[in-house]
């Protein structure tokens, strides 16, 4: 009986209740991919100035679809300017969608990539082999080398994930 109700409480896969998402659904979809794009030139600055590892993705629209937030992201690579917002009226080329507990176990590698996409836990719809690029790119990153505060950030979201998981089980 106690394990039933704490299977309840604690869904294997848990999405983030529509009263925690309200909050996101009030933020403009452009303040959102703004405050993505921001984060991801700052994590790739090195990999940016670099050139050529995001070189694929020039132009090329993205959108990152968070199910469960209602959040929106679109943004495209630009270059040496990096990753920059784009307008969500404009058709993206590659659309990834997933809830946030599926993309927090893709960051975090606590999931394998493959499996996430194959259960259909994480969606990619147009450019497939766009995504498929990018979906490698990310697989052969080390979180470790990107530095900053990434790696303890996804240390720390794997460590409440696991929290998670064990009143879950």
């Amino acid at each position: 009986m106690f394990q039933a109700t704490l299977h309840s409480l604690f869904p294997p896969r848990p999405t983030l209740p529509a009263l925690l998402a309200l909050p996101f659904t009030l933020i403009p979809s452009p303040v959102h991919s703004t405050i993505l794009t921001t984060a991801l030139n700052v994590l790739f600055a090195g990999r940016i100035q670099q050139g050529e590892e995001f070189e694929f993705l020039r132009d090329r629209g993205l959108a990152i679809k968070v199910r469960d937030a209602k959040v929106e992201y679109h943004f495209r690579y630009a270059g040496p300017a990096g990753f920059v917002p784009c307008q969500s009226t404009q058709p993206p080329d590659l659309t990834i969608s997933g809830t946030i507990y599926d993309f927090l176990a893709l960051a975090t590698r606590r999931e394998d990539s493959d499996t996430l996409f194959f259960n259909r836990r994480v969606v990619m719809e147009g450019d497939t082999a766009l995504g498929l690029e990018l979906k490698n790119l990310l697989d052969g990153m080390d979180p470790e080398a990107i530095g900053g505060p990434l790696p303890p950030l996804l240390r720390a979201a794997n460590g409440l994930m696991g929290v998670y998981e064990r009143l879950s089980g």
